[in-house]
């Protein structure tokens, strides 16, 4: 299993979810790192890759044995650079 870690940013919004999503959110990101088959997409002119958790978005870094959790946010603001 991939370590997960989680950006200050990321966190921040985290925190400040529902109960439900927050934890729907983090099954789904550890789902990942554990190798199961997710809903995830390369990102286009990036090396970051999308998690599709219901209507929210979660961008990560995947490095070797490492998942770093850049961003995450509902569907509409997530791509905006």
């Amino acid at each position: 299993m991939k370590r997960v870690e989680y950006a200050r940013a990321a966190s921040k919004v985290l925190d400040r979810m529902q109960p439900k999503r927050r934890a729907a959110i983090r099954t789904k990101v550890d789902a990942f790192a554990r190798g199961e088959r997710v809903d995830v997409k390369k990102l286009k002119g990036s090396q970051l890759l999308r998690l599709r958790v219901g209507d929210d978005r979660v961008i990560i870094d995947e490095k070797t044995m490492l998942v770093i959790v850049v961003e995450v946010g509902p569907r509409g603001g997530i791509y905006e650079e």
